[in-house]
């Protein structure tokens, strides 16, 4: 690690640590993490300004580096098994995860790119999956576990913004919302 850093270089340096280890990260959402982590230990300074301490500038790149390497076996477990009707409430509900998401852009962009991002990978997952079942003739869709681990975080993340972060979706009937996203959890065995 250099001495000292820039904010830029910081980013540059958790960025290549993340493309090590497999992990695509959009610059925007990295520069975002480490500019909200400086303006934490330094206030009142922009972060553009800043050199960063080489003490500090490790433990960022460490910090957002944590868990890149970890990658959980799912060797031994089962894909789950949906049926139509399933995969439709968890398409409905990432559906409607992006929607509320997108509409609170502009206040919380960290966290909205996560379940973006996540949502995407899901709906991907959640696509070629069926297309799977259609070939085979069958309605069983099967998903991985990450899948399912991804579908989770992702209805968790939006339900906390919902409930604990401001966000608006005062354009959504609430109840019928925050019910949807808690009954694909309940759906998945994981209960907020």
């Amino acid at each position: 690690m250099e001495p000292s850093m820039t904010p830029d270089d910081v980013v540059e340096v958790i960025m290549r640590r993340l493309t090590e280890h497999g992990r695509v990260v959009p610059g925007y959402v990295i520069r975002d993490a480490v500019e909200a982590a400086l303006r934490r230990q330094f206030p009142g300074v922009p972060p553009a300004g800043l050199t960063v301490p080489p003490e500090l500038a490790a433990e960022l790149v460490t910090s957002f580096g944590d868990g890149a390497a970890v990658v959980e076996d799912d060797s031994a477990t089962m894909p789950a098994v949906l049926s139509g009707d399933e995969t439709g409430r968890l398409m409905a509900g990432l559906g409607l995860a992006v929607h509320v998401a997108a509409f609170n852009l502009d206040r919380d962009r960290l966290h909205v790119a996560q379940i973006l991002n996540g949502s995407a990978a899901a709906l991907v997952a959640l696509g070629a999956a069926s297309r799977a079942a259609h070939a085979d003739g069958t309605s069983a869709v099967l998903l991985s576990p990450a899948t399912l681990r991804t579908v989770r975080t992702t209805m968790i993340a939006v339900l906390q913004g919902v409930r604990s972060r401001g966000w608006q979706a005062e354009h959504l009937n609430p109840v019928a919302t925050t019910t949807m996203f808690t009954d694909v959890l309940t759906m998945l065995g994981a209960v907020p």
